[in-house]
């Protein structure tokens, strides 16, 4: 049996060599992005995953974005760049690689149908330079033919490979920058959802600065966030809250102060001071001769070797065994020891120093809402309690306060709802302005579970705050239980009525907030 030859065996060591590196090249894209790098045209596989790769790592990290496709034209690549800086997405690409993914996507469409009408009108300029080429061939070897007066039969021309890739890469060229300037600088225009999400997404920016929360942009976006209402309402309600400056002030006097008793704050002072340490250094040292440790030279007459004394015994000799003297350089023993000694250093510290200050720690405490959500709430009055939810997570945030809602409507319809300035309590507070009040008015059921809430030691400064049209009723039962607490531990219930109704609330709460602005938001509807 004949053995394969060895050049047969290195071409296929070198196409298994070249589907690894591919393989390899393709691992570095996320799978959101497989399918449309490995079917866009132009270039190989591996410079396409590669330079797709780095295109998103640099968004994804915020650097300055390179030449992002090595195959095509670099007018055409800063064209690309152009595209991405003037949509206003990249900053929202930072440490998000759900909306690095879908920009990419429809990134990598826009370019894959670019290249197709590219590669289209290349071919077609490239048929038309090599008939031109021939021509001009032809012309010319006629010329040379009558010159000559020759009668010889006409050769079959044709170009040769340079000359064809020549006019190949001259035709996809041209055909760029046909397409670059038929498009006015729009061929790589990303698609209008990408206006409207910027557009979302700087109003939520400002939301969320206002709240003091970290924005959260793009948790929910394959998930179709861009299609619920939650997050427009989150928008709308923020205007309603700039719009009704109430609020907040209702929000802050609820919770009562921590150490009403006037206990200081206390202050820690911090002074530098200059500290001097002491410590003992062993140091090596010729001086300490405690061992021989080789050959040297020196002016030293104890430690000279025998054959220096030689000198002495020779008229002349002598004489230089002075000068070595004088210079140091007489073959010596060389002896060394270690001595301690006593180093002094200088370092500056800052000492710390708690004392009771001037002022007074005057920091409230939490926060219990119960929320009528009842069918007499919708329409405005609904849209004002919800913004109402909205300035209670923003003040628990900034004044690092607990927050706990309850909604409430007919008898034993109550939601608990804690609300947290993280991702959790931001999706339960979209949930809940996504939702539509309804149904009857049971105020006993919230009522009684604050006050058990108020009764647990986390919440035992917190204030009730109870948001309602005023239609119910309220037992004498709870006016009691309300009454004790007050009492007891100096509770207060304050009542925010959206409508023109007072009673029963003034019964139960106290101080008790009107407002009649809902009727101006009626006629002036967001």
């Amino acid at each position: 049996m004949s053995e394969p030859k060895p050049t047969m065996a290195k071409h296929k060591v070198g196409l298994l060599a070249q589907f690894d590196q591919q393989f390899s090249a393709i691992d570095l894209l996320p799978k959101e992005l497989m399918p449309a790098v490995v079917t866009l045209p132009g270039g190989d596989l591996t410079s396409r995953c590669q330079s797709i790769a780095l295109l998103r790592t640099q968004l994804l990290t915020a650097e300055e974005l390179s030449l992002p496709c090595p195959w095509l034209p670099e007018v055409i690549q800063q064209q690309i760049i152009t595209s991405i800086k003037a949509s206003g997405i990249a900053r929202y690409c930072k440490n998000n690689p759900i909306v690095t993914d879908a920009l990419l996507t429809d990134l990598l469409i826009k370019l894959e149908g670019a290249q197709l009408q590219a590669l289209a009108i290349s071919q077609q300029m490239a048929i038309i330079a090599e008939n031109k080429a021939i021509e001009q061939l032809r012309l010319e070897l006629e010329a040379i033919q009558k010159k000559r007066s020759s009668t010889k039969k006409k050769k079959f021309l044709a170009l040769n490979d340079a000359q064809r890739l020549d006019i190949k890469v001259k035709a996809e060229l041209n055909a760029w920058i046909q397409l670059a300037t038929g498009a006015g600088g729009q061929l790589f225009e990303l698609p209008d959802i990408w206006s409207q999400r910027r557009e979302i997404w700087q109003e939520l920016e400002g939301v969320f600065t206002d709240l003091g929360l970290v924005t959260g942009l793009g948790w929910d976006l394959s998930q179709g966030i861009f299609q619920s209402h939650g997050w427009m309402n989150l928008v709308r309600l923020q205007k309603i809250v700039k719009q009704i400056p109430q609020l907040r002030e209702v929000i802050e006097t609820l919770g009562r102060m921590k150490d009403t008793e006037g206990d200081p704050i206390i202050e820690e002072i911090i002074s530098r001071m200059s500290v001097t340490f002491r410590h003992e250094v062993e140091v090596i040292t010729p001086l300490v001769p405690m061992e021989t440790k080789g050959i040297t030279r020196s002016d030293s007459i104890s430690r000279m070797l025998p054959q220096e004394a030689a000198f002495f015994g020779h008229p002349v000799l002598k004489k230089l065994w002075h000068v070595r003297r004088a210079e140091h350089a007489l073959l010596s023993y060389a002896v060394e020891g270690t001595e301690l000694i006593t180093e002094v250093t200088e370092q500056e510290q800052e000492f710390k120093e708690s004392k009771a200050g001037k002022k007074l720690n005057r920091n409230r405490g939490p926060m219990i809402v119960c929320l009528d959500t009842s069918g007499s709430m919708s329409g405005t009055p609904e849209n004002v309690a919800k913004a109402l939810v909205l300035q209670c997570i923003s003040v628990a945030k900034k004044e690092k306060r607990a927050c706990f809602v309850y909604l409430f409507g007919s008898k034993g319809e109550v939601k608990e709802m804690e609300l947290t300035p993280d991702k959790a309590g931001l999706e339960q507070m979209i949930l809940f302005l996504s939702m539509s009040f309804g149904g009857g008015t049971d105020v006993e059921g919230p009522l009684n579970m604050a006050l058990e809430r108020s009764d647990e030691k986390q919440w035992l400064r917190a204030d009730i705050l109870l948001v309602s049209d005023g239609e119910f009723s309220v037992s004498s039962g709870l006016s009691r239980k309300i009454k004790h607490r007050k009492e007891q531990r100096a509770m207060s219930v304050h009542g925010v009525v959206i409508g023109g109704s007072l009673s029963p609330m003034d019964k139960i709460c106290e101080p008790l907030h009107q407002f009649s602005s809902w009727l101006y938001l009626q006629n002036n509807k967001h």
